[in-house]
């Protein structure tokens, strides 16, 4: 088989749906990590054959993905703020719009060795950016799953950086204060997870359901900000959509302000910056 018919079988193997709007920009991605080179490398020699083993693995990947699962949990990795991150099922694979988290924390005038937390780590993809981004910064990350923490700490071994990793229930084992407190937590109502893509429900069902209104586990937090941040301390939540009047409302009753609330290129109201007032 050669590249230029690869592709024509990736695409015609793949559904075009939700999860899969272009099956050929697809099945070029999954080609390209199958053999283990650049996209562009297919573009310019589709007349090249595809090693056996190659054609093997990418016949397998198109099947498993054909069938719902997640590119990413095929290749076991994902790029997210510039680096390349080990996913499984067991972490939510890292959105684009998660950036935003790590974009708002580099920005904020901390203490150039800030006390940092990041709660329901995951796969670690903001902890450690933000370790990688600012050495000096005291990282540490939390999660109620241990082997979302295995990968977490894959991860920090691999790109190098020291963060205190505990497996807790949110901020049950934290002792205070935090200069930051940084989290995405699962924001998604109950009601709506059915209607998701199917690739959604191959992550940890734990990682999306935030409960009846989507902020079971934010309200929690931010009910106990008050006694974990700094008096100039601050905190920034990825929300779901239209949630960010109903967390300004948690937040004012537990005497916190909202800084900033900021979009994504979707124009939802995707992050919000908390601060004691």
């Amino acid at each position: 088989m050669i590249t230029r018919d690869a592709l024509a079988l990736g695409e015609q193997e793949l559904p075009r749906r939700r999860g899969i709007p272009d099956p050929r920009r697809e099945a070029m991605w999954l080609l390209a990590r199958a053999w283990g080179v650049e996209e562009v490398t297919l573009r310019l020699h589709p007349e090249r054959e595809v090693p056996s083993e190659i054609e093997t693995r990418y016949r397998a990947w198109l099947e498993r993905r054909a069938a719902g699962e997640p590119a990413h949990h095929l290749t076991g990795e994902c790029e997210f703020w510039g680096r390349v991150f080990q996913v499984s099922p067991a972490v939510l694979v890292p959105r684009p719009e998660t950036e935003l988290v790590v974009q708002v924390a580099l920005d904020l005038p901390l203490p150039p060795t800030a006390r940092v937390l990041d709660i329901g780590t995951g796969s670690g993809c903001i902890a450690v950016s933000l370790a990688a981004e600012r050495p000096k910064w005291r990282v540490s990350a939390v999660d109620v799953s241990p082997e979302a923490l295995a990968v977490a700490r894959t991860n920090a071994t691999r790109h190098e950086v020291e963060i205190e990793f505990h497996e807790a229930d949110l901020t049950s084992s934290m002792d205070p204060p935090w200069d930051l407190i940084v989290a995405n937590l699962p924001y998604i109502p109950t009601t709506d997870l059915e209607a998701l893509p199917r690739e959604v429900h191959h992550d940890p069902p734990s990682a999306l359901d935030g409960g009846p209104d989507g902020l079971d586990l934010v309200r929690r937090l931010v009910e106990d900000l008050p006694r974990l941040l700094r008096p100039c301390g601050g905190a920034i939540l990825e929300i779901g959509e239209d949630q960010a009047d109903g967390v300004a409302s948690l937040a004012a009753n537990v005497g916190l302000g909202v800084a900033r609330r900021i979009k994504d290129p979707g124009g939802c109201e995707r992050i919000v910056v908390l601060q004691p007032r």
